[in-house]
Parts: structure tokens; sequence; C-alpha cells
């Protein structure tokens, strides 16, 4: 896939955290009622006075489901100090969820930061998160999909066996790391790593040549955990870039013949029976993403 393809494939997803109006296109038209239907208490009348921003492509049902979102001001100022609490709503009706709490975290070199929550979203649909800061309020809408719709690979299934470039291969990578300095996630080809049984953590993003606001650091916090950990020696950290040239030609790695990924950045953990444990697109929490690998080694 060409690179402008791949990039229309985005649309509404982690890219808009750089600009105000794509966070304008997601933010809902209408406000909420003023009663949260017996889910929780009374949500604000009158016209939004924030933008939210939905930063992942898409959300898997189930329970407990991690969901991370900006929140900036009609004037595209970010709004990083709480409270702040979230609602689920059926788009124009019924309160399904909330109020939850929504914690803020400043992750570095992001333009915004992120604000993090989670819920349990039973059914697939089309569903408005609402977030409360006060007496301000916004929406934005979410795609909410069984792992049977889902677009990404999902947990459960088996990992995608692809070479990735190394230190040691290339694969005709013109650079195999655009993280500047380099990140240290290129010792080790997935499909070595899955040949071998060793647990993996994978992520698909490119620094240089990101679109969005959240790729660029994505690769910084993942290696930073990597360094972190003291199993990090039991655990293959895989980086692939999702260019294979200068921002030109899509990888094929992330490509139909490989992961078939719609957007990115893209973390998956894996477990050493091959089997994907987990998945994180857009920011990259660095709370999500050590609770992921501590998850994959326990």
């Amino acid at each position: 896939m060409h690179r402008r393809s791949f990039l229309r494939t985005i649309g509404l997803s982690a890219g808009a955290l750089g600009t105000a109006g794509t966070a304008a296109l997601l933010a809902a038209c209408s406000s909420p009622s003023d009663t949260a239907g017996g889910a929780g208490g009374p949500l604000p009348q009158g016209e939004p006075a924030l933008n939210v921003i939905n930063a992942s492509f898409e959300t898997l049902t189930g329970q407990d489901r991690r969901f991370a979102f900006g929140v900036t001001t009609l004037e595209n100022e970010p709004v990083t100090e709480g409270p702040l609490e979230v609602y689920l709503r059926e788009v124009e009706g019924e309160i399904l969820a909330g109020p939850l709490p929504a914690e803020f975290y400043d992750q570095g070199g992001s333009a915004l930061g992120v604000w993090l929550t989670s819920f349990d979203v039973p059914d697939p649909g089309i569903v408005e998160l609402i977030a409360v800061n006060g007496d301000r309020h916004g929406a934005a809408a979410l795609r909410v999909v069984s792992p049977e719709q889902a677009q990404a690979p999902v947990p459960g299934a088996p990992a995608v066996s692809v070479p990735t470039p190394t230190t040691a291969d290339d694969l005709g990578f013109a650079t195999i790391c655009t993280a500047d300095p380099p990140c240290g996630m290129h010792e080790t080809s997935l499909d070595t790593a899955l040949a071998e049984g060793r647990p993996a953590v994978v992520l698909f993003a490119t620094p240089a040549f990101c679109q969005t606001a959240v790729c660029g650091p994505a690769v910084g916090t993942v290696d930073q955990i990597r360094q972190s950990r003291q199993d990090a020696g039991d655990v293959a950290w895989i980086h692939c870039e999702v260019y294979t040239d200068n921002g030109q030609t899509l990888a094929p790695q992330l490509g139909e013949e490989g992961w078939g990924l719609p957007t990115e950045p893209w973390l998956f953990t894996i477990g050493a029976d091959g089997v994907i444990r987990d998945r994180l697109d857009g920011p990259m929490v660095d709370v999500v993403v050590e609770d992921m690998a501590s998850a994959l080694v326990a």
C-alpha cells in the first residue's frame, strides 16, 4: 500500500491528537441531556465547551477496556487538570455507564498528554464518550467492535510471523529505526522470536515520519520501559518502522500480507505460545505498557 493510501485509513484515530480541526469533527454536535438516566448524577446542560478527542482507531467489546483520549477547550488549549469524569452514552440516547474516573498522564513529547479511563462495553456499535470537567463538557464518538469485526489483530489470535529489521539484517529498510537516537529494540526479528517460543513486545511506529502527535513518543516510551525492566532479557522487544524508505512505501510487515494494520502506532504483546495477549494503539501510556509487559511474564 502506498503511504498516502495508508494515511487515509488513519481517519479519526490517533492523528486527532494533533489538530483542533479534527477535534471539532469528533466533538458531538449537541449537548448531553440533563440527567444520567439513572446511571449517575446530572450532566451539564448547554453547548459543549470542550473538544474530546478519540485517540484510538477501534475499541473492542469486553470488560474493563482501557481508553485514552485528549481534551481541549474550543480554543484548542489542553485540559490537563481534573477532576474529570466520563460517561458512556448511546448516540443521542440512554446513558450506559458513569460517572467513571479519568486520570491525566503527561506523556513526554506529546502535544496534549492524555486522559485514561476504563469501562465495560458489551455490545458493538457507535457510542459517545462524554467528558465532564466542572461545569464544562464535551463528547466524542467511539467505534466499538467485536473481535470478529476488528480491523487489527486481537487478543487470542495467533501472531503473524514476519521478519522484522534488525541490526544484523535491515531487510532493505533505508533506516531500521528513525528515532534519534535509535531505540534498542532491533536485536531480534519477530519471526525468530516466535520460532524460539519467546514472549514478545512488538511495536509498529515511525518517529521520523509520524503524521500524529503520538507515534514519535511511542517508541521512546516503550524503549524506556524495556530498559527499566529486570526481566527484559526474557522477552523479545521489537520495533518495526512503518515505511521501508523515506516515508513513501508501506512496509510489508504492516500490509495485507503481514499484520494488516489500518493505522499506527500499534503495540502487541505475544505469549510464548505465539498467541496475542494484548494490544494498544494510539498513545503509549507508560502505565498501560508496563501493565501489558508485566502480564506477559506473570
